[in-house]
């Protein structure tokens, strides 16, 4: 067999066991910076603060690419890869248009790290990313202490609350401070009563504590909001700030400005500036659901004035349509901090001035004459704009633009519905009904008081105007609101029923939901009926994916089926499908019942026609018939060759002929499915089943031995789910963490998947948690852990993982020696092998066979099973029969011969990136007689030094304790720590605790 037949891509490493002839055969020369995968690693990061704070800019580019959130719209068009890096990677990052910032801040820990500190003042207006730079410190520096305070404007007039923020974590050290020290501190504290404390003395006090932390570990003190920290605590500050220069200190200040803040005064400082247009442009998209229409892409761009806050924030106040006006929507709030401030600033303004305002917020375009014209009629003062511009609120010139972005939304957000309408109605009176025609029926109609069909006529004209342009979103916000301007309940229910379209179209699937919720009950003719529960079916399905999901696409099926039968049929297809997600939560006696009812509708004239030879291998998986197999190859061979029926166009069929392609372990008709699912839902932009479509994809990429890209397309799905308010989709995220051999990520996904599961009734989200946890266990040679996390091996309506979770059984089995559990699933892959007849299932039963059944034999049934795989495309599957195989060779005694298939699988596992099985395949081949490996990764790779400081520091104990425990200084013990970080590839000394030998299982002392 020729080697290479097992590469699929070009490997990414050069550290290859055996001979560097051997090494060459395998993979060519790797130039520095050249012939490495082609997927662009991009990054998606969590936007959101810690705890509850403000959202963050967090658009990042890491080696010149960039990416942030670009859910919807990229997605859709089939744009740049998206890729999650995963949790437990520690990753340096760079903020979109702060690069320069984040290389100050990096020099200056790295001048700390080196025992030269000092002190950076960064300052900025509201909102422009302060604090999303105090977090990208936090996280990249995980390593060292980090302290953070986080002023509040509460605290402002609290003496001595910001020193105690500060000081808290480092008073295990107060009893070394010299007396005066102590005493001053102290007071300042509240843990003892005297005079108002020295200045001097509590500066000397806080160096005194921030020095021996340092000598321990590097310090970084992260402060922001300075500008809120009450004065006292702000003066310490800055005596500490200017005496840090000789210690292992970095302190950090952001402050919206320095020039009335008298205490930072001299300190080094860097503005935060706007975002470049490119930069802005960039943010801007990665915050949209659904795209924008271009003239209010501009006008957002325009208002937020290169602010990443703005640029998050704005969009969530334009509303449906472009008329919007920045109507807030329920729950959404702008930064607490800025809303306060805001506010102040605005009670004090003269009403007039405000009921100005309130036209220029009102009024989307910032048309100054428009607003001029309108003020007039309301009566206004002619100085209001100039009062408004003199207070620093408005910029009126060619086009009115409020200061800070945010105050536009504030302003509207502010004003009661009386003077809203009444400022809506002044610029409908003032705008050209005939030239401006949308704007001023979006005017009139946020004027209306009640019913006004004239009004939500000239919407309705709007909307279908929106329609015509492709603006989606925009023509729903038309129809939403000329139904509420209706009277008449059947127009009305009409009006509503193209707004949940619209909606639904959007993504805006809890929103469809509740509009068709309120339509069941209202008067409409009957096709108008059909479509509100159809619509209302699928989009419960979309949302959730349980019982109720298949209770409401069989009432649906049942209510179509009467006047269209090829719909009612499509509808059982859609229960089907989500009957394969609810799984285990549908009971033994409601499965009979559907199934009794599927043969009812779902008969046809031809029982070759798709949709009947579909229903048929549904059904006979659902009922455990042993005809399941043949009728679902038969079903996806039908489909793929259906040219009538377009069937394949569905997405929800789609899915379904997927999941059987799996069942028969065809690999070929499973890709090509996968591959047309997914551009199918990009060309129709369907929201609810592309991200089921990328997590297909993500599976196939796991196949492909692609971890890489599999990554990238698991962040797509769950960028979309997180846009559209659906449940997450954490069958590919499992398998992925579980493959790559990332323990406590697959732990914590497993544990928040089983949460899920339980609470949405998604019976598959529980099988795939146990394949994710039987591959991590059988992975790491714990075969044990591996039974135990598995349940039972066959799942209805073609869900696919019944064969992989047998493939698990027979190796973990075989391994614990119990041969009856490992022949039962290995007669199950047997069967399925001579019912298939693909490669796919003839390599999975070759192999099963050949851990089941010792002897001569076994050699023969492992190189079959091995080429039988690699045709079948599998690559991971065929690196694990090889080591197996090689594994097996050991145990006979063979250990030269054993090196060839460990070596391709060391190989293969290498540049997947499956990091478990790699280190199992490492230690085999040392087993043999390799030389040449060398561990990369894990706790072998320690001296027997930081093996015993790494053991140490996993039990909680300081670098200090460590030392004295060795007869080592603190610093050695830090070069240790460092080194041992890096090793282990994790990103602090908490995280030692998790990471395997140095557990408390795998503790053998110090």
């Amino acid at each position: 067999m020729d080697p290479a037949r097992v590469r699929r891509r070009p490997a990414a490493r050069r550290d290859h066991p055996g001979s560097r002839a051997a090494a060459r055969s395998l993979h060519p020369p790797v130039t520095p910076g050249r012939g490495l995968p082609s997927t662009a690693h991009r990054r998606a990061v969590d936007g959101r603060s810690r705890g509850s704070r403000r959202m963050r800019h967090t658009l990042v580019r890491d080696d010149g690419a960039h990416l942030h959130r670009k859910r919807v719209l990229r997605t859709i068009m089939g744009g740049g890869a998206l890729c999650a890096r995963p949790a437990h990677t520690p990753a340096t990052r760079r903020l979109l248009g702060r690069s320069e910032e984040q290389a100050e801040l990096r020099g200056l820990i790295a001048a700390a790290r080196a025992g030269t500190g000092g002190a950076l003042v960064l300052y900025g207006e509201a909102g422009m990313g302060r604090t999303t730079l105090l977090d990208s410190v936090h996280s990249e520096h995980t390593a060292l202490r980090v302290l953070r305070v986080d002023s509040a404007q509460t605290e402002a007039e609290l003496s001595f609350a910001g020193l105690q923020h500060l000081t808290d974590p480092l008073l295990r050290h107060f009893g070394g401070l010299p007396q005066p020290q102590r005493e001053a501190l102290g007071v300042a504290l509240g843990r003892r009563s005297g005079q108002a404390p020295d200045p001097l003395h509590l500066g000397l006090a806080v160096m005194g504590l921030l020095t021996p932390a340092a000598e321990e570990e590097p310090v970084v003190c992260l402060v922001d909001d300075a500008q809120w920290m009450d004065r006292r605590s702000l003066a310490v500050l800055a005596f500490v700030a200017r005496r840090v220069t000789k210690g292992r200190i970095a302190l950090v200040i952001t402050a919206e400005g320095t020039e009335r803040l008298a205490e930072l005064t001299g300190l080094p400082a860097r503005a935060v500036r706007p975002l470049g247009d490119r930069d802005a442009r960039e943010l801007l998209d990665s915050t949209l659901r659904v795209p924008l229409d271009q003239r209010v892409r501009e006008r957002v761009l325009s208002e937020a004035r290169g602010n990443p806050s703005a640029l998050i924030h704005l969009p969530r106040w334009i509303g449906p349509t472009e008329m919007a006006a920045r109507s807030t929507a329920p729950g959404v709030r702008a930064p607490k901090r800025l809303e306060e401030t805001f506010r102040i600033r605005l009670s004090q303004l003269p009403p007039d001035v405000r009921r100005f305002l309130l036209l220029a917020a009102a009024e989307p375009d910032g048309d100054p004459l428009l607003v001029r014209r309108a003020a007039e009629l309301m009566r206004m003062g002619p100085d209001v704009a100039a009062m408004a511009e003199t207070a620093g609120i408005l910029d009126v010139g060619t086009r009115m633009c409020f200061r800070h972005p945010l105050l536009r939304s504030l302003v509207y957000a502010a004003a009661s519905a009386t003077e809203r309408r009444r400022a809506h109605a002044a610029l409908a009176a003032c705008c050209d009904a005939v030239q401006d025609s949308d704007r001023h029926a979006w005017h009139r109609g946020q004027a209306a008081a009640g019913f006004d069909e004239k009004a939500a006529g000239r919407l309705e004209d709007a909307a279908r105007r929106a329609a015509r342009r492709a603006g989606v979103a925009v023509a729903g916000g038309f129809w939403e609101l000329a139904a509420a301007l209706t009277a008449d309940r059947r127009t009305r229910a009409a009006r509503l029923l193209s707004a949940a379209r619209a909606k639904r179209e959007t993504g805006a699937f809890q929103e469809a939901l509740t509009i068709l919720a309120s339509l069941r009950h209202e008067p409409m003719p009957d096709p108008d009926r059909a479509r509100v529960v159809v619509m209302h079916a699928r989009s419960v399905y979309a949302v959730r994916r349980n019982d109720e999901a298949v209770e409401s696409l069989l009432d649906a099926a049942h209510q179509v089926a009467g006047h269209d039968p090829a719909a009612g049929r499509r509808l059982l297809l859609d229960a089907f499908g989500a009957m394969s997600f609810a799984g285990r939560y549908i009971s033994p006696d409601r499965l009979r019942d559907i199934v009794a009812q599927t043969r009812r509708l779902g008969r046809a004239v031809d029982p070759d026609e798709p949709v009947a030879a579909l229903l048929e291998a549904l059904i006979a998986s659902c009922t455990n018939s042993p005809d399941a197999v043949p009728l679902m190859a038969r079903a996806v061979r039908t489909c793929r060759g259906d040219s009538g029926t377009g069937l394949l166009e569905d997405p929800g069929a789609v899915q379904l002929v997927c999941s059987a392609a799996l069942h028969t372990w065809d690999a070929e008709a499973w890709l090509h499915l996968v591959d047309r699912q997914v551009r199918g839902a990009r060309t129709t932009g369907d929201l609810a089943a592309l991200p089921i479509a990328l997590n297909n994809l993500a599976m196939a990429d796991i196949h492909a031995g692609r971890l890489d890209e599999a990554a990238e397309h698991v962040a797509q799905a769950h960028g979309i789910t997180e846009a559209n308010g659906t449940a997450p989709l954490r069958y590919a995220d499992l398998a992925l963490a579980a493959w790559q051999g990332d323990e406590p990520r697959t732990a914590s996904l497993a544990d928040r998947a089983t949460r899920e599961a339980a609470d949405r009734r998604e019976g598959r989200l529980h099988t795939a948690t146990e394949y994710a946890l039987a591959v991590l266990h059988n992975a790491a040679g714990r075969p044990e852990a591996a039974l135990a996390a598995m349940g039972e091996l066959r799942e209805g309506a073609g869900a696919g993982y019944g064969g992989l979770l047998a493939a698990e059984r027979v190796e973990a089995a075989a391994a614990c020696g119990l041969t009856a559990s490992a022949q039962s699933a290995c007669d199950m892959l047997r069967d399925d092998a001579r019912a298939c007849d693909t490669p796919w299932a003839k390599g999975m039963s070759l192999r099963a066979r050949a851990l089941v059944e010792p002897g001569p034999a076994a050699e023969a049934l492992f190189r079959r099973a091995t080429e039988e795989l690699i045709e079948a495309g599998a690559v991971l599957q065929t690196a694990r029969t090889q080591l197996l195989w090689g594994e097996w060779l050991l145990t006979t005694g063979r250990r030269t011969q054993a090196r060839a298939p460990l070596r391709r699988a060391w190989t293969e596992f290498t540049t997947a990136g499956a990091h478990a099985l790699r280190l199992r395949a490492a230690a085999k081949l040392q087993a043999a007689g390799e030389r040449t490996v060398r561990p990369t990764s894990g706790v072998q790779t320690l001296t027997a030094r930081e093996l015993r400081v790494a053991r140490m520091v996993a039990r909680g104990e300081t670098s200090r304790e460590v030392g004295a425990a060795l007869f080592v200084s603190p610093r050695t013990v830090d070069a240790h720590v460092r080194s041992i970080l890096r090793k282990l590839e994790v990103p602090s000394r908490r995280h030692l605790r998790h990471v395997e030998g140095l557990s408390p299982t795998d503790r053998t002392g110090a």
